[in-house]
């Protein structure tokens, strides 16, 4: 290899060329190439046994002086230090050029210093000759730089002391397409003229169709003549595309740190294929992104999917029109704010303006991955061409943190998980710690006491997200220990005054133990609920767990019976047994007044012992307590959240018979200016009273007027 080395460079002069077709293609692996070069001659030139036959490598970057110094006097510059010993070169430039001309005792040195000094005075620290090539004819610069008398005798005298010597120059020029055009012009015509000096070889790096474009620019076109390029360059060698599947390892070994769960198999492949595959072209494109997923890890680490965020990464990187559009439309990607109630034909019309505005040639893969990224929006992404019931379903993408859920977009976009979230950290633990009943009420009692910005609790999006964790294939396994802490603190979580968007924290619980009891089977969640009401007291809450069961087995007279059964109908009669104990014991107490509500009680209360029974603990509560009756006015009417606050409407006459309505409707008028009341309780009392008025003044005059 040495050897072939030594007959391909012992040319008196030779420029080679490392090219790419792409414009302005950085990142091709031109400057790796020249790096192994390099690193091959320091091999070689270790390996002889004497000085003879080495070859000296000068590494000339003119960009970094670009716009600033003479390129050509710099470059006599960076000869001439190259050619200094190793003390001269600790000395900085300008100084190190005046010493080697003054004290130098190697004439080849002193040559090439000369140059320097006479092309540029100032040492580079102005320019102050005529020799600005930036600023003339790039012909008349150089001519009037090999006219300059004592330019062209130093000039003369380093080509003598070069050849004399015998000692071969490889000078590597990289990334030439970074300069302008004058630059460009600038540098190949130093090759090609001044730089041309005996045992001297260029190896040029750069993109050839900026190059050649700056050469050919004022050149006359046709007649079959050789391009400016071709005269100065003798060797074209055009770098190899880099194999998809050698990038691929590379990014895999470089975000190795993701970790996680394996890819789903079919979501990965469309990122590759519609994604990294056509970003990544080259080296440098997987260094770009797997430096900014590094980033961006070090802020979201498990706090958002890691496929997520590696294609959000590569869209910010690649497609940047794609990523802004994602970052414009955030409600409308996430069905919030006011396209909460938006229709898929309403949201069609935005979806199809996206799709039109995507180029043919990349549209498919763009949309694909936006199907990736927010699945439960494939219909609306694909529109006509969409086929199937859609894409992951939410509670999976929720699960994962996708940048497709509220949490994960969000995180993504802050580069920190909100504070007003849950962070999946939080849930990941509460699982790991199901069998912990201790640790599982301090994370409920955390988030019922934690408010989002609007002053929410954030208990209901803890049980939502602890509910995502419980169902379809991969879910968790309910615990003994997680129903235990649900019973104890449920009866505070209906105890909250509930402002928010849709489903209240008690619907979310419901809903909670609802799929954890599926997740358990009918024995197991027999056995599960007959524990939690043998350990728990609050009728309140045991009412409403018992009232969804009977629903559910049609038990009960406003369910349809349509849900499967999720305990049997013996448990559920056991469970029957208990409660009524639990809400006498209350009663006689008088501990059962201090419900949250009392709609579920008294209905359970009515189906296991007597109406008569519940009607008198209702018309003696109303008769002397406000606060009692404001509960029960919950039940009869309807709630809507305005700008001013609250407003309730009388929506529902309460037929059931354990309802003394007019004992209720006496105990309104007695209560409506009841001191100690709260705005809101004074408001429900009012609304009860003014509903009930108008439908007993129905009834009366309904009566009056019948025939006798």
């Amino acid at each position: 290899m040495a050897r072939r080395a030594r007959s391909r460079l012992s040319a008196r002069y030779h420029r080679q060329i490392l090219r790419t077709e792409q414009p302005w293609a950085w990142g091709s692996g031109k400057s790796t190439a020249l790096n192994f070069v390099q690193a091959f001659l320091e091999k070689h030139n270790s390996e002889l046994q004497t000085k003879a036959g080495r070859l000296c490598v000068i590494d000339f970057r003119p960009w970094i002086v670009s716009g600033h110094h003479d390129l050509i006097s710099v470059f006599f510059k960076v000869l001439s230090e190259a050619l200094a010993d190793e003390k001269s070169a600790r000395s900085s430039r300008w100084k190190r050029a005046l010493k080697l001309v003054r004290a130098s005792s190697d004439p080849l040195i002193e040559a090439a210093a000369k140059i320097s000094l006479i092309a540029d005075p100032s040492g580079g620290i102005a320019s102050k000759t005529a020799l600005a090539v930036a600023k003339k004819s790039l012909n008349d610069a150089i001519d009037g730089w090999l006219k300059e008398p004592s330019l062209q005798s130093a000039y003369d005298e380093l080509r003598e002391r070069l050849e004399a010597k015998g000692d071969r120059i490889l000078v590597i020029i990289d990334d030439i397409d970074r300069l302008d055009r004058t630059e460009i012009r600038t540098i190949m015509q130093l090759v090609k003229t001044v730089g041309r000096l005996p045992n001297v070889i260029y190896l040029l790096a750069y993109d050839r169709k900026i190059v050649w474009k700056a050469l050919d620019d004022d050149a006359p076109q046709g007649m079959g003549l050789p391009s400016f390029a071709e005269k100065i360059v003798q060797h074209e060698l055009e770098l190899p595309q880099p194999a998809r599947s050698a990038l691929l390892r590379i990014l895999d070994s470089e975000i190795a740190f993701l970790g996680g769960e394996a890819p789903a198999a079919a979501r990965w492949h469309t990122l590759v294929v519609s994604g990294i595959q056509q970003w990544i072209r080259y080296p440098r494109d997987v260094m770009r992104l797997s430096n900014a997923v590094k980033f961006a890890w070090s802020a979201l680490e498990n706090e958002i999917d890691p496929q997520d965020l590696l294609c959000m990464e590569g869209l910010r990187l690649f497609d940047a029109p794609l990523f802004d559009w994602i970052r414009r439309n955030r409600d409308f990607l996430l069905n919030q704010g006011r396209y909460r109630m938006f229709s898929e034909e309403r949201k069609a019309p935005a979806f199809e303006l996206l799709r039109n505005s995507l180029a043919p040639e990349t549209r498919e893969d763009q949309l694909e991955l936006l199907c990736a990224l927010f699945p439960t929006q494939t219909k609306n992404i694909k529109g006509k061409q969409a086929s199937g019931s859609g894409g992951e379903a939410y509670f999976k993408l929720a699960r994962r943190r996708g940048v497709g859920c509220k949490a994960g977009y969000d995180a993504y976009f802050s580069q920190f998980p909100p504070l007003d979230s849950i962070p999946k950290t939080v849930i990941d633990t509460a699982i790991r710690q199901l069998d912990d009943e201790a640790a599982q009420l301090g994370f409920l009692r955390d988030y019922l006491d934690k408010q989002d910005e609007r002053g929410v609790p954030l208990i209901g999006d803890y049980l939502e997200e602890l509910n995502f964790r419980f169902l379809g294939p991969g879910a968790a396994r309910p615990t003994q220990a997680l129903l235990d802490a649900l019973f104890e603190i449920g009866e505070d979580i209906q105890r909250i005054d509930w402002d928010g968007d849709f489903f209240p924290p008690k619907v979310r619980l419901s809903l909670l133990m609802r799929d954890l009891l599926d997740a358990w089977g009918t024995e197991q969640a027999d056995t599960a609920l007959l524990a939690a009401f043998a350990k728990r007291g609050s009728p309140a809450f045991c009412a409403g767990v018992w009232l969804d069961r009977g629903r559910e087995l049609g038990e009960i007279p406003d369910g349809d019976g349509s849900r499967a059964n999720l305990i049997s109908l013996e448990a559920f009669r056991a469970l029957g047994v208990r409660l009524l104990a639990m809400i006498e014991a209350g009663a006689e107490s008088g501990s059962l007044e201090s419900a949250p509500s009392y709609g579920a009680v008294t209905q359970a209360w009515a189906y296991l012992g007597s109406n008569e029974v519940v009607r008198e603990w209702v018309s003696k509560g109303v008769s002397t307590n406000a606060r009692f009756l404001a509960k029960v006015a919950t039940g009869f009417l309807g709630v809507s959240q305005g700008q001013d606050g609250r407003a309730y409407s009388f929506y529902a006459r309460q037929d059931a018979p354990y309802y003394p309505l007019d004992d209720i409707r006496e105990a309104c008028a007695r209560h409506a200016s009841a001191a100690g009341l709260s705005q809101d309780e004074a408001a429900r009392i009012h609304a009860l009273k003014e509903g009930l008025d108008n439908l007993h003044a129905v009834e009366t005059g309904a009566e009056e007027s019948a025939p006798a």
